[in-house]
């Protein structure tokens, strides 16, 4: 439920992951898959307690956090207030939680790699709801967006559909948070959709 994404000075964590421990992994785990190069940015694609458990590790880890305009007053309470548990990363390593908003749209490139934010509206899901697209990777990453291979789509993915006609993104992998085991595709996001 998280992507690493190389830059040539930094790494960008799409997703912090679900818990304080799951995010505690991550860290370690992108430490040691790109080692000299710092966490900048952890994406978050909406202010619900599944996708904000990490963001705590990565705040602690000096990250700034790439959100929705939406989800900035909440998270910036949540982050930036004392904390009262001992054994929390972010009490134990106290940083002021930095941001970084989306309007619209919002891109981050450094000649080589590049991710695009966008924000998904109207969604009954969430108004600060954002997806990355990674168009050299053709990678679109969202979040609670799941298709399942042969069932149409959810009211999360009919809200997601017209964005996706409108922006008419060249995408071959689509990778929801909260992931099953097998890989989806565009076709399978059409599918669903009933295109």
């Amino acid at each position: 439920d998280s992507i690493i994404v190389e830059f040539k000075d930094y790494v960008m964590m799409l997703e912090a992951g679900q818990s304080e421990a799951r995010g505690l992994a991550y860290v370690a785990e992108t430490k040691k898959l790109i080692p000299n190069k710092p966490i900048r940015y952890v994406s978050n694609t909406h202010p619900h307690s599944d996708h904000t458990g990490g963001l705590p590790v990565l705040v602690a880890e000096g990250a700034t956090i790439i959100t929705q305009k939406n989800n900035e007053k909440f998270l910036d309470g949540a982050l930036n207030t004392p904390r009262t548990l001992t054994t929390d990363t972010l009490a134990k390593n106290p940083k002021k939680a930095k941001f970084e908003t989306i309007g619209e749209k919002k891109e981050y490139s450094d000649g080589t790699r590049t991710v695009v934010f966008y924000h998904v509206a109207p969604a009954p899901h969430s108004n600060g709801l954002t997806f990355a697209y990674l168009p050299k990777e053709k990678i679109l990453f969202q979040a609670d967006f799941t298709v399942t291979a042969g069932e149409p789509a959810n009211d999360h993915v009919k809200a997601l559909g017209p964005v996706l006609a409108k922006l008419n993104l060249d995408y071959d992998r689509y990778i929801p948070v909260h992931a099953g085991a097998t890989p989806l595709t565009k076709a399978d996001v059409n599918k669903a959709l009933g295109k």
